[in-house]
C-alpha cells in the first residue's frame, strides 16, 4: 500500500509539473501564433487587392468582432475605393471549414483569393489553391458564383465537387460579409426554410394510400390506435387475415446543401419484419439542393426505417 501511495503522489507531481509547464509554454507562444496569423492575413490581403491600391483601412465584421476585412482605396487620401480584401468562411469543405481571402472589385465581383486554412484531400480538394482554379472565380459576381453542376460557370476541380462548391460559398460569404461592413445588408443571420421537409407527394394517412405499399391480395388497410404523426395501417385479404403493415418513417442527416428530411412510407410483413414487396415510397419533396447528396440520402433513408421500425414493433 505505502509503494502505491508513493506511486500516486509521484504521478501526480509529475503531471502537475507537465501541466505547468505547458501552461507557460503556451502563454509564451499565443501572442506569436496570434501574430503570425494575423500577418499571414495581411499579406494575403495585399496579395488578392488591386495593385493600384495605395492606402489600406482594417474594418471589423460586425457580426463578429474577431473577422477583419481591408478595404483598399486608389488614393492617399482614402476618398475612392479599389477593392477590398474579405475573409469569406465555409463549414462545407470536404475535409472541414475553409477560410479564403477574397479579393473583391468594388462592384462585388472577384479580382482573386488566398487560402488561409483547408483541410482538404492532398492531391484532390488541395487543388483549391492552384492559380489555375483560382483564375476561374476572375471577374465573376461573388455573391453569385456556382459549379457548373449547381447551374453556374464554375468548372469543379476533378473528384471535389465538394470542395469546388464550398469554395463558391466561401467566395459568396466573403461578399455578404463586405455588404455586412458597409451597411448594404443585416448582421443577422439568413433565416432557415420555412419547410425543411420540402412538399408532400401523396397523404400517407388515407387508407389508399397504404394499399399500395401492402403486398398483393390485401384488401383493407385499417388504422391501428396511435397518436403518432402519421398512422400505423394493418392490411388484410377478403378472408380477414392480416397480409402487413404500413408505418411512415422520418429520417434526417446533413449534407453539403444543409439540411436533408426524408419521409418514407415502409411496407412490413405479417410477421412485422420489413419487406421491399412493393417498395417503399418517398412521401416527400425534400427543399434542397439533391446533388451530391447520395450519402446524405443514405444515412437520411436508414434513419427513416429505423423510425418506422420502431413503430411497428411498438
Amino acid at each position: 500500500m505505502k509503494q502505491i501511495a508513493k506511486l500516486v503522489v509521484s504521478l501526480t507531481a509529475i503531471s502537475a509539473v507537465c501541466a505547468a509547464v505547458l501552461a507557460v509554454v503556451n502563454a509564451a507562444t499565443k501572442e506569436r501564433i496570434a501574430n503570425l496569423a494575423t500577418l499571414k492575413a495581411n499579406n494575403a490581403a495585399r496579395a488578392v487587392l488591386p495593385k493600384s491600391v495605395k492606402a489600406i483601412v482594417p474594418r471589423q465584421d460586425p457580426a463578429n468582432n474577431d473577422i477583419t476585412a481591408f478595404i483598399g482605396y486608389a488614393d492617399d487620401a482614402k476618398t475612392k475605393i479599389a477593392g477590398y480584401a474579405v475573409p469569406g468562411i465555409t463549414a462545407k469543405g470536404y475535409g472541414g471549414t475553409i477560410r479564403l481571402m477574397v479579393g473583391l472589385n468594388p462592384d462585388r465581383t472577384v479580382i482573386s483569393y488566398q487560402v488561409l486554412a483547408a483541410g482538404e484531400t492532398p492531391g484532390l480538394g488541395s487543388n483549391l489553391s492552384l492559380p489555375a482554379f483560382i483564375a476561374r472565380f476572375k471577374d465573376l459576381p461573388a455573391a453569385d458564383v456556382a459549379v457548373t453542376k449547381d447551374g453556374g460557370s464554375i468548372e469543379a476541380l476533378t473528384s471535389a465537387t465538394i470542395t469546388s462548391r464550398a469554395v463558391c460559398d466561401a467566395v459568396a460569404d466573403a461578399a455578404r460579409r463586405i455588404d455586412r461592413i458597409e451597411g448594404k445588408a443585416s448582421a443577422a443571420a439568413p433565416a432557415p426554410a420555412a419547410n425543411p421537409e420540402g412538399k408532400m407527394l401523396f397523404d400517407p394517412a388515407k387508407p389508399e394510400e397504404a394499399l399500395k405499399t401492402l403486398p398483393k391480395g390485401t384488401a383493407t388497410a385499417t388504422a391501428l390506435p396511435g397518436n403518432g404523426r402519421f398512422p400505423v395501417f394493418e392490411g388484410k385479404d377478403a378472408a380477414g387475415n392480416t397480409t402487413g403493415y404500413v408505418a411512415v418513417g422520418t429520417g434526417k442527416a446533413t449534407g453539403p446543401h444543409g439540411e436533408l428530411v426524408i419521409i418514407y412510407q415502409f411496407g412490413f410483413t405479417a410477421q412485422r419484419a420489413p419487406s421491399f414487396n412493393p417498395p417503399p415510397r418517398q412521401v416527400n419533396q425534400p427543399d434542397v439542393k439533391m446533388t451530391d447528396m447520395e450519402n446524405a440520402q443514405r444515412i437520411a433513408f436508414n434513419a427513416a426505417q429505423q423510425d418506422a421500425l420502431s413503430q411497428i414493433r411498438r
